[in-house]
């Protein structure tokens, strides 16, 4: 069986919803849920709430940023959560946006590459057991040693890489990495920035994983599983800072991006979600009936990704039945 994990951003589903696809998903076989964080839940408790009522399914962070929790802290709930669920956590972190660190915590958002590779060390060596001192450009930690017993294999910790050197940095420190609304001709270079990274690591036997989060409805309905990913698209290409629209534009959207973020930023949020098209939405994810969407998840393997994440972002009141369906579906291929 091909692999597959499964994301859910929802904001008007309840923890309950989220749980129960969760189930679905490990009924049908998926590998693994991520539940990601910004201004709704907590992630490692939403996960806590599913590895509760799960038995097989891998419990990740996709993602938690590296600004609002200390590595310590990131590292202690890491390993709760895989004591919690018997060794099935996965840590998925990110330096996130100014737009949400700044205005959101609170917090200045400077050096974030430092940032990224000084918290994923210290997470490193503090689930890892022993005591921890570190001295770095911007954490010096001294003392540190975890009071319970440290988790007896190696937890899988993945990147969120947007740019170039981002995507080197994870392909040369973790263990995967998380790509999101990265156009399908995108990824290919994506891959190979990885690639570069991994080939300054120290350790060059081991295959840094490629994971994507791809924007999913399941429906007959094109039209209306178009709509859905469409929001998404505008949301993100409109309002949440430069990358999303340099990426989109560079895969060829240019003219459709520039009247996305137009629309959204003079408050035209219909607007910004009519601007993007079919096309666009058929490059970035998966919409339509369940064959469609079948070939175009293997179109997705084909160009690089290791492992697809099925990501439900439905803010129009859509149904989590849809989901449920949508695992289902392509959880037979």
């Amino acid at each position: 069986m091909n692999r597959l994990g499964v994301s859910f951003s929802w904001r008007d589903k309840s923890l309950a919803d989220i749980v129960s696809c969760s189930r679905s998903a490990e009924d049908a076989g998926v590998e693994s849920v991520w539940i990601s964080e910004a201004w709704g839940r907590d992630a490692f408790l939403a996960l806590a709430a599913i590895a509760a009522a799960t038995k097989r399914i891998k419990c990740a962070t996709g993602i938690v940023n590296v600004y609002s929790r200390s590595p310590a802290t990131i590292a202690t709930s890491t390993a709760t959560l895989d004591e919690l669920s018997n060794g099935r956590a996965i840590l998925g972190v990110g330096s996130s946006g100014a737009l949400v660190i700044e205005r959101w915590h609170g917090l200045r958002y400077d050096q974030p590459f430092a940032r990224i590779r000084e918290t994923t060390a210290i997470v490193r060596q503090i689930l890892a057991g022993g005591q921890l001192r570190f001295q770095g450009d911007i954490f010096h930690v001294s003392d540190f040693r975890l009071a319970v017993p440290p988790p007896s294999h190696k937890i899988p910790i993945y990147l969120a890489a947007l740019g170039p050197k981002m995507l080197k940095l994870a392909g040369r420190i973790a263990d995967g990495v998380l790509l999101y609304l990265c156009p399908l001709p995108k990824i290919a270079d994506a891959v190979a920035e990885v690639r570069k990274g991994t080939a300054k690591a120290k350790n060059q036997s081991e295959k840094v994983d490629v994971a994507a989060f791809l924007p999913t409805v399941v429906s007959q309905s094109q039209e209306k599983a178009q709509q859905a990913i469409a929001a998404a698209i505008a949301y993100y290409v409109g309002g949440m800072g430069t990358y999303y629209h340099r990426i989109v534009s560079e895969s060829g959207f240019e003219t459709q991006a520039n009247r996305i973020r137009a629309a959204w930023q003079s408050g035209d949020r219909a607007g910004a979600i009519t601007a993007v098209s079919a096309e666009l939405v058929d490059s970035i994810g998966l919409a339509g009936p369940p064959d469609q969407c079948k070939r175009k998840l293997e179109e997705f393997r084909k160009a690089g990704i290791d492992l697809p994440i099925l990501s439900f972002y439905m803010p129009n009141n859509e149904s989590a039945e849809i989901a449920r369906e949508s695992i289902k579906a392509l959880a037979a291929e």
